[in-house]
């Protein structure tokens, strides 16, 4: 009989993570992506400064008004850009990324062209990337991840979280998930939640490891909505300085229950 338990039990624990993993699966294969590698030279000369343009954008491949309004959202939020198939909105950016390039940075390269040492400055480098993964009541959870070089000292790194009603296709806000009020005690539970990551007792303590100099902490709109969570993304300088990198705090459904509205 033992055996017989054993045998329904792991037939149940593989049931469940296939299960899972094709949640997972289901939600990517929604979606379909368009890639662009592109590497634009300045000038005609040899060893010319380029730009180098890598995007990879996911987007909902069906014919629907959700897949409207993700799309949609997506475009605007990414590329500034609305009504597009995203193919064509991939292609505007890069073409608008590549003539201001090209318009703005010239000028100031014919004075440069000889000075060997700067020639970094003119090599302009934008990569996008993005994720889908399924999130709480199915939701979908559309991750972009930006980096871009132009000149400087370092190159800037952007996350970006859009969280869609896997029915209807809207953005969901933090309106639509917390109750009226919601600002206070969620703010105080990232707070703490931000003491503890950082190994801090109190503000001072905080405050000598780069955190909320210049700023209160607030609960941003980049936010994860996971299955069992929800992280809330703050990108370098938003909170910390650059050095830091990303700061995520992760709070659990049962610590806010007390002010989500009833999923």
């Amino acid at each position: 009989m033992n055996d017989v338990k054993k045998i329904i039990y792991t037939a149940l624990a593989v049931c469940l993570v296939l299960c899972g993993c094709k949640n997972k699966d289901d939600v990517n294969s929604l979606f379909k992506e368009v890639v662009v590698n592109r590497n634009m030279a300045l000038t005609d000369a040899p060893h010319s400064p380029a730009c180098t343009i890598d995007i990879q954008v996911k987007y909902l491949d069906e014919k629907s008004i959700r897949a409207e309004r993700i799309n949609n959202t997506i475009e605007q939020r990414i590329f500034n850009l609305q009504q597009l198939s995203m193919q064509q909105a991939v292609d505007a950016f890069v073409k608008q990324y590549a003539d201001s390039y090209r318009e703005n940075m010239m000028p100031l390269y014919r004075d440069d062209q000889h000075d060997t040492e700067r020639q970094g400055w003119y090599e302009y480098q934008y990569k996008l990337g993005t994720t889908v993964t399924p999130g709480l009541n199915d939701a979908i959870v559309y991750r972009v991840e930006l980096m871009t070089y132009e000149g400087g000292a370092h190159p800037n790194h952007q996350t970006m979280v859009m969280n869609f009603d896997a029915d209807s296709g809207q953005l969901l806000k933090l309106n639509d998930i917390f109750v009226t009020g919601y600002e206070q005690p969620l703010c105080d539970m990232l707070l703490s939640e931000l003491m503890r990551k950082t190994n801090s007792k109190n503000m001072d303590e905080l405050h000598d490891k780069g955190y909320l100099m210049t700023m209160d902490l607030y609960v941003p709109d980049n936010y994860i909505l996971g299955t069992k969570d929800v992280t809330f993304h703050y990108n370098p300088y938003e909170i910390a300085p650059y050095a830091t990198g990303d700061t995520e705090l992760t709070i659990s459904y049962g610590q806010l229950k007390a002010i989500m509205k009833k999923q």
